[in-house]
């Protein structure tokens, strides 16, 4: 059994359900599914704000946080480029809307990705990366977490200087990694058995609630 509450390949079916929806609503339905198949080890987002890291400007919503995994969906509607830190964690990004673009060092055409489509960055490794106009991604990241937040912060801190957003991120991530804490000792003290996720829900998304009905607007 797995150690981590997310597998990539379930995060990339669920955003897939829903790429025919209009933006506006397309976070909405991909959280509520996470919602149904994870229950509450997704947050319910909602508020976005920026992040600035290796030159990448976006705005985000964070949907977990964990000292081993975090989630959430990021974007930019004018389009920003930049390094994507060299980390002690794997990376992957789904495209959600518009087009992601990646490079290594030596890699002298981009890797273009569309909605729907995942990429990948290995723990220990660099790439540069571009976001097209309107471009949104879900993010998942799992390894060592708590050490992604000096390069995640060093823009604002040193360059930014956003307090604010500085405040709201650290706020977001010691409220969602203080409810991780509290669901295993939850299961620690009182033995409660750990809830696995609902796959069965994306395996077929006629039992996702609310699926058939948005499928039909």
């Amino acid at each position: 059994m797995s150690n981590y509450v997310f597998e990539p390949d379930d995060l990339q079916r669920i955003v897939k359900m829903h790429l025919d929806k209009p933006l506006a609503g397309r976070f909405d339905r991909i959280a509520e599914t996470m919602r149904d198949v994870y229950g509450d080890r997704i947050h319910p987002g909602g508020e976005w704000i920026w992040s600035n890291a290796g030159g990448i400007m976006c705005s985000m919503s964070v949907l977990h946080t964990s000292p081993k995994e975090y989630l959430l969906f990021c974007g930019t509607a004018v389009g920003t480029e930049g390094h994507s830190g060299r980390h002690r964690a794997d990376l992957w990004d789904i495209v959600v809307h518009g087009e992601l673009q990646t490079f290594k060092p030596d890699q002298f055409s981009a890797t273009t990705l569309a909605p729907g489509d995942m990429s990948y960055l290995p723990r220990g490794t660099t790439n540069g990366s571009h976001l097209s106009k309107e471009c949104w991604l879900l993010e998942y990241g799992r390894g060592n977490v708590l050490s992604l937040f000096p390069f995640a912060l060093g823009d604002t801190i040193f360059s930014t200087q956003d307090l604010t957003d500085l405040r709201k991120t650290m706020a977001y991530s010691t409220k969602l990694m203080w409810s991780e804490a509290k669901i295993a000792l939850r299961q620690k003290l009182l033995r409660e058995a750990h809830s696995p996720p609902k796959l069965e829900l994306i395996k077929d998304p006629a039992r996702v609630p609310g699926f058939a009905a948005s499928k039909a607007n």
